[in-house]
């Protein structure tokens, strides 16, 4: 058996799963009955209604972006929190967003939020501590309506917090694009690694471009679930 860790327990949904079918995740019947439980759904592209979400109605000068790209707005003692529009190209309407309890307790750089889909999970850390006092329930019941909606229209997580402390580098709204650019040049440089693409050096960055999701979808689940954590999961 590898002593490799199960995508699972990489994201944090599990206490403890070791690999045992060398990361073939298509295979796998525990990667199975994991999404059969959370119940993964395939996009249906015949849907035609549209699922009303709880909005944001406040101006950007009040929305921070931390590292890991989840925004956030303070007011009193209470947080807002959503995931950005970066982290949003990364993902498609067949990927669920699993939530945190309602009451239960966050801590700063620990696992709250997961998106889920075929590639196997990615958990998003609590940039501060405190209880969660509400989640967006229509976006749990419909996911699909995130990814095909303005990230920063979405609020996800309401959070009570005591202390107020936002844990890591924060980025004022006007300034996410040095925060995308940085991390569009990992992406790349990731991207560069794995395929060799040296005589493609001017790829399209995941800031528009097509080009780039072409190569994302090559990836293997390992190799997409890790550039997920290199992006999505820096120490804060």
């Amino acid at each position: 058996m590898t002593s490799q860790k199960c995508i699972w327990m990489e994201c944090g949904y599990v206490e403890y799963k070791l690999c045992d079918r060398n990361f073939d995740c298509e295979n796998c019947p525990f990667d199975k009955a994991i999404k059969t439980a959370i119940k993964v759904k395939e996009k249906d592209t015949s849907l035609d209604t549209y699922c009303e979400v709880s909005k944001v109605n406040r101006n950007s000068h009040q929305i921070k972006i931390t590292e890991n790209h989840l925004w956030l707005i303070k007011e009193g003692k209470y947080f807002t929190l959503g995931l950005d529009d970066f982290a949003q190209k990364f993902f498609d309407a067949g990927c669920s967003i699993h939530f945190p309890l309602i009451d239960s307790n966050l801590f700063i750089g620990k696992t709250f939020l997961w998106i889920i889909g075929s590639f196997g999970a990615i958990g998003f850390h609590s940039p501060i501590n405190g209880t969660v006092k509400w989640i967006n329930d229509k976006i749990k019941e419909n996911p699909h309506s995130f990814f095909e909606t303005d990230a920063f229209s979405i609020e996800l997580v309401k959070v009570e917090s005591e202390d107020g402390i936002i844990q890591g580098k924060i980025y004022d709204f006007d300034d996410k694009h040095n925060l995308i650019y940085r991390d569009n040049l990992l992406v790349k440089e990731f991207l560069l690694n794995k395929f060799s693409l040296a005589s493609k050096a001017n790829i399209t960055l995941p800031d528009g471009g097509e080009l780039i999701k072409d190569y994302l979808k090559d990836l293997s689940n390992q190799d997409f679930v890790q550039l997920l954590k290199l992006i999505f999961n820096k120490k804060i």
